[in-house]
């Protein structure tokens, strides 16, 4: 593919890239806005359908259980008579005895007993006080009332008086009526609370007038109340709204209403209305119902309400919504392409510009000139200021370029120099202190240093037959200027020793000559010992170094004394010398202070206890074996933290 093409897919891509961003970030949330808005919107107006029906649903409820709680029709004239006589006798009666029991007079309470429930106990009238609890018992209550406690409620229920004075939460102030059947007698039985344990219940005889009417006079007194009722409470749309009730067969007992039940109802759902007396749900997929069961009769009530209507309106309006959001979406794209076609033409002369850029001079004056024709006109946006940008980037790395050139030079030639350096130090420390001069001693050194080349020293050097001078030293200061601070150390130590000076002659000399020659104020610390490799006698001067060890069989002990301060310090300072006898066959242990201030991640020190800790655990005796076990463990204490000193080790074995 020739790069014409290549590019022209490029820009195709690209801008594809945008426009497909720019329909996301206003068709998506437009979709997504009304995607939750509809279901919003559409769970909103299925509540309220809900809610309402619940609320239609449960007046009625409360009408159908009243008028059924004494099966009675107010549209009877004689019985309405008769309940509202009753209320107005348990009033008076109930007023009585509470006046009677607030005194606390037992007199009062006879004559409340005589002439309260005296006066309400006729030949059609039983009027006695039960607990609540103990039905059987109460005030005023006589053999005649524990039998009447027996009464059937209704005539599909084996439920008594006595089970609904013990069961039923009576409300104060409230009057509640029930039809009950006695053997072959028939009463309203009108029941109110007196207070929280007692319950006035007044019986009457309504044998008579129930003779006046066919059988199923009660059932049609009832239906044509429910007939009436649901004319007036119901406002709900009668188009997607239905009111229902029917028996176990399916027989519609509200004649005026006899709408074809859905066929969605199925006898699961007559069975959960029957077990659980009130059940509220779906029918299907858009039909909502409200279903309970009378047991007094054996009918359901049923309040049906579909929703396909209120919801087919809200997808209408949807579909509105996203015919405007598709319209909405082809002008998005048409503004885009036309207003990214310009931005699209510089962006490519930059991407050409930038590939030029890859493999070009750059420090050639004529390519960053070319480049910079290359680049798009200047122009107000961010593209220009991109152009504009991509421009002095293009002078700038030129020059940076020339600059780094100029000092990966000088840095090569510096590294030329410092491993000259390196190459100089190493050669002027021992390589190896296996020489058979120092026999019967063994001797081990071991330095790294912190750069490329350190500060620290350490010597093995022949003084006479039975003596061999050790030396070992740490210059103030790192890299090259201490380097050579230490190689002059070295030659001058080196000389003091082939004139057989004493170890304090030697630090007095070296103290001399570097305090001289001294213009950066440069200092070492230095420990020069001798050792009679014979007798095991050693006599040192510790210049303010590190305190070597001497070990053996797992004990461990320092060479104490200080001699006077690091070389280079004091001008004219004496210093004074120290001996010991060493025991034969043990270890002497050298070191600089890049041993003990070793640091972990954490910045914790090495330290001397740690040093001491290792040299009473070592086994091994061989200085050679005893340097390496050294650096292994503070290799593994530095862990990945940087070393900050030169490390070096020397150990002799007497």
């Amino acid at each position: 593919m020739s790069k014409p093409a290549k590019n022209a897919e490029r820009r195709f891509r690209f801008k594809t890239k945008v426009m497909f961003l720019s329909l996301c970030l206003l068709i998506v949330p437009l979709l997504l806005f009304s995607y939750y808005s509809y279901d919003a919107l559409k769970s909103n107006i299925i509540q309220e359908q809900k809610e309402a029906l619940s609320s239609e649903s449960r007046v009625l409820k409360e009408f159908v259980h009243e008028n059924f709680q004494w099966v009675l029709s107010e549209s009877v004239v004689p019985l309405f008579s008769i309940r509202k006589t009753n209320e107005e006798q348990l009033f008076i009666i109930k007023k009585g005895i509470t006046q009677a029991i607030s005194f606390n007079d037992e007199n009062l309470m006879e004559i409340a007993e005589d002439y309260i429930l005296g006066a309400g106990n006729t030949d059609k009238e039983y009027t006695f006080i039960s607990n609540t609890t103990k039905p059987y018992k109460g005030m005023f209550i006589s053999d005649k009332a524990r039998n009447l406690l027996e009464s059937r409620l209704g005539t599909v229920t084996d439920r008594t008086l006595a089970d609904i004075i013990r069961t039923r939460d009576l409300e104060p102030g409230k009057y509640y009526h029930y039809y009950f059947i006695h053997g072959t007698r028939h009463f309203l039985g009108s029941l109110t609370r007196l207070n929280k344990d007692h319950v006035i219940c007044l019986l009457h005889d309504i044998s008579t007038i129930k003779q006046n009417y066919d059988e199923n006079y009660l059932e049609k007194a009832f239906a044509l109340d429910l007939v009436g009722t649901i004319s007036a409470i119901n406002r709900i749309d009668p188009v997607s709204t239905n009111i229902y009730v029917f028996t176990e067969e399916r027989k519609s007992i509200i004649r005026k209403l006899a709408y074809k039940l859905p066929d969605a109802l199925n006898e699961s759902f007559l069975e959960k209305a029957k077990q659980d007396e009130v059940w509220e749900g779906y029918l299907d997929k858009m039909n909502y119902a409200f279903i309970f069961y009378f047991k007094q009769t054996g009918w359901f009530f049923m309040y049906t309400i579909n929703l396909a209507n209120s919801v087919s309106a809200l997808n209408d309006s949807m579909e509105i919504i996203w015919v405007i959001t598709v319209l909405l979406a082809g002008t998005c794209i048409f503004l885009c392409s036309l207003i990214l076609r310009k931005p699209l033409s510089s962006l490519t002369s930059i991407a050409k510009t930038a590939e030029y850029i890859e493999h070009a001079d750059l420090t050639n004056k004529e390519e960053i000139e070319k480049i910079a024709q290359m680049l798009p006109e200047k122009s107000n946006d961010e593209i220009g200021m991109l152009s504009e940008t991509m421009k002095e980037m293009s002078r700038s790395v030129s020059d940076k370029a020339i600059e780094l050139l100029s000092a990966n030079a000088q840095k090569r030639q510096l590294e030329g120099e410092l491993n000259a350096a390196k190459e100089i130090q190493m050669g002027i420390l021992p390589e190896s202190l296996e020489f058979k001069e120092f026999s019967p001693l063994k001797l081990s050194a071991m330095q790294v240093p912190a750069k490329e080349v350190g500060g620290d020293l350490y010597d093995a050097i022949y003084y006479d037959e039975d003596h061999v001078a050790l030396v070992i030293g740490d210059v103030s200061d790192k890299g090259v200027p201490a380097a050579l601070f230490m190689a002059m150390t070295v030659i001058l130590i080196r000389e003091c020793v082939s004139l057989k000076m004493p170890v304090e002659k030697i630090a007095l000399e070296l103290n001399k000559n570097l305090c001289q020659h001294n213009p950066n104020m440069m200092f070492v610390t230095l420990f020069v010992g001798i050792l009679n490799k014979r007798t095991g006698e050693f006599s040192y001067v510790n210049c303010g170094h590190c305190v070597p060890y001497v070990f053996s069989s797992g004990k461990v002990d320092t060479i104490e004394g200080l001699s006077g301060p690091a070389i280079g310090v004091a001008p004219g300072f004496e210093y004074k010398s120290f001996s010991t006898t060493l025991p034969l066959n043990s270890n002497l242990f050298f070191f600089t202070d890049g041993v003990s201030e070793a640091q972990n991640p954490q910045q914790e020190l090495y330290g001397e206890k740690r040093i001491e800790y290792f040299l009473e655990n070592l086994k091994e005796t061989d200085p050679a074996q005893v340097c390496s076990k050294m650096m292994g463990e503070l290799v593994l204490y530095r862990n990945k933290a940087a070393q900050s000193d030169d490390i070096t080790i020397l150990c002799v074995r007497n």
